[in-house]
């Protein structure tokens, strides 16, 4: 009777031990599921295009320079005062900037203290500054294949006319530089509109026969920024 209780303890412990170790190995590890990136490629389920919050230098940093400092006089690859030309990616990283380090780039540093640009040219707003310094902070990249942050269905002055114009002419054409525009000016509803209206806006930015190509010494405006444009004046120009 003894031996046979002793077996029995000792079959009993084997199956528990057989079934722990058996429980053990179905154990499932779940491996964290990294949270979901909404900062980039943002899609607006209203317009046809893709909309990315993240600076780009090709859409937003380069345009800043090549109004605002690559100019006659200034920073153009003519003058190139202080050994700066400031018209495209080569010339802007070659001096004054630290990539990852926008703080301490003397680029943005002079700028955000107002010392560049010179009277007349405007100085850069905080908009401007903040795309110069992320830019510099995310390593300088010379990224080119920026999505396209327009929808040519939204073309009132407010939202879409005036900050293009402001981004892409006033360093030329606003009242404090209107002298350097050739007494243009842009920064105003009245003046806009009235050079909307008398065709010299669309075909400046069409870059058509008999017009000045504008932006001056940038690249045309995308297709669906002049079409914003061309809306814009069809719809009567208006100050909407």
């Amino acid at each position: 009777m003894k031996k046979y209780f002793l077996v029995t303890i000792v079959v009993a412990l084997v199956v528990i031990v057989i079934s722990c170790t058996h429980k053990a190995s179905e154990r499932i590890a779940v491996t964290p599921v990294n949270p979901v990136d909404t900062t980039h490629h943002i899609t607006d389920t209203t317009a046809t295009e893709t909309f990315d919050t993240s600076v780009c230098f090709q859409r937003d940093v380069l345009p800043i320079f090549q109004t605002s400092c690559a100019k006659s006089g200034c920073h153009d690859a003519a003058t190139r005062a202080e050994g700066y030309i400031l018209d495209s990616y080569a010339g802007i990283i070659a001096k004054g900037v630290k990539p990852g380090n926008g703080a301490g780039s003397k680029l943005y540093t002079i700028c955000r203290s107002g010392e560049m640009p010179q009277s007349p040219t405007p100085k850069l707003d905080s908009t401007q500054l903040s795309f110069i310094k992320r830019w510099i902070d995310k390593g300088a990249p010379n990224d080119t294949n920026c999505i396209a942050n327009c929808d040519t269905t939204k073309y009132t002055y407010a939202t879409a006319i005036k900050p293009m114009i402001a981004k892409y002419c006033n360093a030329c054409h606003a009242t404090s530089s209107a002298s350097s525009g050739g007494g243009i000016i842009l920064d105003t509803y009245a003046g806009l509109q009235a050079q909307a209206l008398n065709g010299n806006l669309l075909g400046d930015l069409q870059h058509a026969t008999g017009h000045n190509a504008m932006p001056q010494g940038a690249a045309k405006l995308s297709d669906c920024k002049i079409t914003q444009v061309s809306r814009w004046i069809a719809a009567g120009a208006l100050n909407n």
